[in-house]
C-alpha cells in the first residue's frame, strides 16, 4: 500500500464535473482501492461525504480570491512564467505540500499548472498527469482568433511561456501521463519518450435512453462554455449551422449544457432555437426527444469527453473530423463524422430522417462504452504506475 497525494487546481468538491475534473476524480477513486490517497485542491470547503470524495483518506481545500488570481497572473507574466500558473497559485497550498512531502511515497500533479507545486528534494515518485499538451491546444486557438482581437496576442504570449515551461518542468518528473496518442509526436519533442505513458479515461455506462422518433427536435452540446474551443463551437453552430437546419426542420433546437458565464448566456440566448441549461448533473430529460449530441470543435486535443458521454447514453453523435478519435472509434459505425458546415447539416439530417441509421449508431455507441471503458480496466495502468 502506497501513501499518495493528488494535487489539483480544479475544484473537485463539486458534483458538476467537466472532463478534466471527472478524469482525476476517477483516477483518485481507482487508486484509493489499494492505497491511502489524500487530495489537495483549490475551491470551496465541503465535507468529503457531500462532495462524493468519502473514499479519500484526507481532503484539504484552499481558496483564493479572484482579485488575487488576476494580480498573481500578471506577476507571473512579468517573471516570464505562464500566467495560468499565477492564476492557480496558492501560497497556503504550496506550504502544505512542502511541509507534508515526507508523508507521501507518490505525488500526482494534475495538469501542467500543478507542476509548480512540486516540492524541493522530494524523494518519492513524482507523476505529472498532463492529460493534454496545452501549448498545442493554444496554437490551434491562436489560428482561430482574428488579428484584430487583443485576445490573440495574450494567447500568443501565454503559448510562448507554456512551451518553455512544459519543456523545463518535464525533467523533474518520473512519469508523465497523456490521455491519448494524438499529440504523442509533439510531446516527444518536449518530454523524454521513456517517461511518457498513455492512459485513457473511463466512462460510466448509463441506461440507454435514446429512442428514435421523427418528432425528436433537440441537438445536445455538452461542455464548459468558458473554454474557448467550446464557446467557438456553440457560436458557430448557432450562427452557421442552425439557420440551415431550420430551413428543413423549423422546430430543431440547440440545447447547451455546461458552465457558462452571464455574457455568453445573454448573447447565445439571442439566437432563435437556442436553449441554455447551464450545468446539470443529470441530462436524462434532455436526451429524451434528442436527435443527437454534437462535438463540432475546430480546436481539439486529446480525447473529447463529450463524445463518450453522449455514447454512454446511447445518443448518436456527430463529430468534426478534427475532434474524431480515429484510434478509438470507427466512422459510420460508432459515430458520424463531418468535414464542413454543409456536411454537418447533412449528417444531422440523416439522423433525423433515417431510423435504421440512428438506431445502429445508438446501439453501437452504447455497446462500445460498455465493453471498452470500464473504470478499473482503464486505470489499472495507473495502479501499476504508482507501485
Amino acid at each position: 500500500m502506497q501513501k499518495i497525494l493528488i494535487i489539483s487546481t480544479k475544484n473537485l468538491l463539486s458534483n458538476q464535473f467537466e472532463g478534466a475534473q471527472k478524469r482525476i476524480f476517477d483516477i483518485s477513486k481507482s487508486l484509493s482501492k489499494k492505497n491511502k490517497v489524500d487530495l489537495v485542491c483549490l475551491g470551496e470547503s465541503l465535507s468529503k461525504k457531500k462532495s462524493g470524495l468519502n473514499f479519500l483518506n484526507r481532503v484539504e481545500v484552499f481558496k483564493t480570491s479572484f482579485i488575487f488570481k488576476i494580480i498573481n497572473a500578471l506577476i507571473f507574466a512579468l517573471k516570464l512564467q505562464p500566467m495560468q500558473n499565477g492564476y492557480f497559485f496558492s501560497k497556503d497550498m504550496n506550504n502544505f505540500v512542502s511541509e507534508n512531502k515526507e508523508n507521501y511515497d507518490v505525488i500526482i500533479f494534475h495538469l501542467i499548472r500543478s507542476a509548480q507545486y512540486l516540492p524541493d528534494e522530494f524523494r518519492g515518485k513524482a507523476i505529472l498527469e498532463m492529460t493534454d499538451l496545452i501549448s498545442y491546444n493554444y496554437s490551434q486557438i491562436i489560428k482561430k482568433i482574428s488579428s484584430l482581437n487583443p485576445l490573440k496576442y495574450i494567447y500568443l504570449f501565454e503559448n510562448f511561456l507554456l512551451k518553455r515551461y512544459e519543456k523545463k518542468v518535464s525533467d523533474f518528473f518520473d512519469k508523465i501521463v497523456f490521455i491519448s496518442k494524438k499529440e504523442l509526436s509533439l510531446a516527444k519533442e518536449i518530454v523524454d519518450e521513456k517517461k511518457i505513458f498513455i492512459i485513457g479515461s473511463s466512462f460510466e455506462v448509463k441506461k440507454k435512453i435514446f429512442v428514435y422518433k421523427k418528432s425528436n427536435y433537440k441537438i445536445l452540446f455538452l461542455g464548459n462554455i468558458s473554454y474557448f474551443p467550446n464557446k467557438l463551437a456553440c457560436y458557430n453552430f448557432a450562427t452557421k449551422t442552425l439557420p440551415g437546419l431550420r430551413k428543413k426542420y423549423p422546430n430543431i433546437e440547440l440545447n447547451i449544457v455546461g458552465k457558462i458565464n452571464m455574457i455568453d448566456k445573454l448573447f447565445l440566448n439571442r439566437f432563435s432555437n437556442v436553449k441554455i441549461h447551464g450545468p446539470i448533473v443529470k441530462i436524462d430529460r434532455i436526451i429524451k426527444d434528442s436527435i443527437c449530441g454534437i462535438c463540432n470543435l475546430e480546436v481539439a486535443t486529446g480525447l473529447q469527453m463529450k463524445i463518450f458521454t453522449y455514447m454512454a447514453y446511447g445518443l448518436p453523435v456527430v463529430v468534426s473530423q478534427k475532434a474524431f478519435p480515429t484510434s478509438a472509434l470507427k466512422k459510420n459505425r460508432d459515430a458520424l463524422v463531418y468535414t464542413d458546415q454543409n456536411d454537418l447539416i447533412l449528417q444531422i439530417s440523416r439522423l433525423t430522417k433515417n431510423k435504421k441509421l440512428s438506431n445502429k449508431i445508438s446501439k453501437n455507441s452504447h455497446k462500445f462504452i460498455k465493453n471498452k471503458f470500464k473504470l478499473y480496466k482503464i486505470y489499472k495502468d495507473y495502479i501499476n504506475l504508482v507501485k
